[in-house]
């Protein structure tokens, strides 16, 4: 399997799906330019970049994401839902037809929570990537799922080690965080907004911390601008 950060962490988001391929570990710059994406209109505001800050308000993932696919109280057919969107092409072509049951069996380990992100109050599903296609340093691929006239919808595709849901809200769900650990001293952010119908990137960034320990502040920089 892949070290330090997964090629699968980076290859489920539809951001930046087919952008990565035969990755082991990357430098930030090398991230943050798979994380850009070009931001129009009301989306491309400026959103507030301190969750490098708040690293403590997180939240925490293994409390959260209780069941494993295998057992979390999930219709039959939410769970093959559930399953065809984690046992992508990267997964399928990890295992040879002679390891299709350990391949199941890796897909059904898959993390499963509730998580609240709607300000109506309802309960969101919340699913972390099987363990076996994580980094080294915690990235996993990550979903948010909706119930939706009776069916799940995806509504968000990301990764990282850190989920944050921030304060700030948009056609009535809350902006969400994840961030990236990219080394001791380097990490990665990309925020999401609710478009209406489901989340898209509205702003990524990378932190660098000084390698001399002086006190002083990181260096937050901008997403490399990508053209469409």
């Amino acid at each position: 399997m892949l070290n330090s950060i997964s090629k699968r962490d980076f290859v489920r988001s539809p951001i930046i799906a087919g952008a990565v391929a035969g990755v082991g570990s990357l430098p930030l710059i090398a991230l943050l330019l798979v994380l850009s994406v070009p931001r129009e209109g009301a989306a491309a505001a400026q959103s507030s970049r301190d969750d490098w800050k708040r690293v403590h308000s997180a939240l925490d993932l293994q409390a959260l994401l209780t069941h494993s696919l295998a057992d979390a109280p999930l219709t039959s057919a939410e769970r093959a839902q559930i399953y065809k969107v984690i046992d992508d092409k990267t997964i399928h072509d990890s295992f040879t037809d002679d390891q299709r049951d350990e391949e199941r069996r890796a897909v059904l380990s898959a993390r499963v929570g509730r998580i609240g992100l709607a300000d109506d109050g309802s309960q969101q599903i919340l699913v972390e990537g099987p363990s076996m296609f994580c980094g080294a340093t915690g990235n996993c691929s990550l979903w948010v799922f909706n119930r939706h006239d009776g069916k799940l919808q995806l509504v968000l595709a990301a990764g990282g080690g850190l989920f944050f849901v921030r304060q700030t809200s948009r056609h009535g769900y809350h902006d969400v965080a994840t961030g990236w650990h990219m080394s001791a001293f380097e990490e990665a952010y990309a925020v999401y907004g609710w478009n209406g119908t489901k989340y898209e990137q509205i702003d990524c960034y990378g932190v660098a911390f000084d390698r001399n320990s002086s006190g002083g502040p990181p260096a937050v920089t901008d997403c490399p601008k990508t053209s469409q």
